[in-house]
């Protein structure tokens, strides 16, 4: 069997998107996510990175307190600090992001994952349910 690295995360934004623009231009933004784990756990705070459309969006619409839903992969890189010491970052770069909180009775989707949301589902015949 192959690898994989597929992450997906319901929670809450600790705080507003940070938004910047790449060398090249491309847009990113970085936010934390709060994410609750098992009953009597503390949550898990986890570093969201977005990239181009979805940065887009998040910049401009989310806010601290948003409930989202983020897919996407884990990341770990290195890089060396200004003391030239070695900082290790583990952080999920989401490839879809939608919005759970009801905007207008609505439940609003990033525009970069609802063209994509279904292109891999597979219908089925009536009567012919996995389960």
């Amino acid at each position: 069997m192959g690898n994989l690295n597929k992450v997906v995360l319901v929670g809450r934004l600790v705080s507003d998107p940070e938004a910047r623009s790449s060398a090249d231009g491309v847009s990113i933004t970085k936010f934390k996510l709060l994410v609750e784990s098992l009953p009597n756990q503390a949550p898990d705070i986890i570093d969201i990175v977005t990239w181009d459309k979805i940065a887009e969006t998040s910049s401009k619409f989310l806010k601290a307190g948003k409930l989202i839903l983020i897919e996407g992969r884990i990341s770990v890189r290195n890089f060396e600090d200004q003391l030239g010491q070695k900082k290790w970052v583990t952080e999920v770069v989401a490839s879809t992001m939608q919005m759970l909180d009801k905007s207008g009775g609505t439940v609003a989707k990033s525009a970069a994952s609802q063209k994509d949301a279904y292109e891999d589902v597979e219908e089925l015949p009536e009567g012919d349910l996995p389960f």
